[in-house]
């Protein structure tokens, strides 16, 4: 328990600049946690098992099993976000998706606010909600977004983007490591023309 004793007049800008130091010490070691860890990058195991226990917002059976994922933290009031949610989608809907699989993870607060987003932007593929940033900050060490990780079929982080996947560029460029294994597809947005 930490006391505080008067300081006495005479003796007052001595004892502030002490008093000061020691609250500096203090406030350094209160920072001091197992949240500073470093933030898992390449190579480093994607917590898959944490984002299944997030709530979901998405209908529909969801299988990650044996695929390549891209998993997206974003959020309805990051503009970046929202300008990067449709080509998401138009990855997705060009995706063998016995092979890959898009992912959101929200860190909204309100599910409808997110379902609702959803709905008029036509976003289909599956999403979850991490509202209280256990994943996303507490995990992952996230600090911005939007922030996108490619996941292998292993589960280990093989990508971190840190930028807006941007409309109207070829997403292949964007994310190279779907330009190899997509080299079947249809065409489609950003996807062989």
């Amino acid at each position: 328990m930490i006391t505080f004793t008067p300081i006495p007049a005479q003796r007052g800008s001595a004892r502030f600049v002490q008093f000061l130091y020691i609250g500096l010490l203090m406030q350094g070691l209160a920072g001091c946690s197992d949240s500073d860890t470093p933030a898992p990058g390449v190579g480093a195991a994607f917590p898959l098992a944490a984002l299944g226990q997030a709530r979901r917002i998405s209908e529909g059976e969801i299988d990650l099993e044996g695929k390549t994922l891209l998993i997206n933290f974003w959020a309805t009031w990051c503009e970046p976000c929202r300008s990067e949610m449709p080509v998401l989608q138009q990855l997705s809907d060009s995706l063998d998706p016995e092979r890959f699989a898009v992912i959101g993870v929200s860190v909204d607060e309100d599910s409808n606010l997110i379902r609702e987003f959803m709905l008029q932007y036509k976003i289909r593929f599956h999403n979850f909600q991490d509202d209280n940033f256990r994943i996303a900050s507490d995990l992952l060490g996230i600090q911005s977004y939007p922030q996108t990780f490619i996941v292998s079929p292993q589960g280990v982080i093989t990508r971190r983007i840190n930028e807006v996947l941007l409309p109207g560029q070829h997403i292949l460029e964007q994310v190279p490591e779907f330009g190899a294994i997509t080299s079947s597809l249809t065409p489609g947005y950003g996807l062989n023309g």
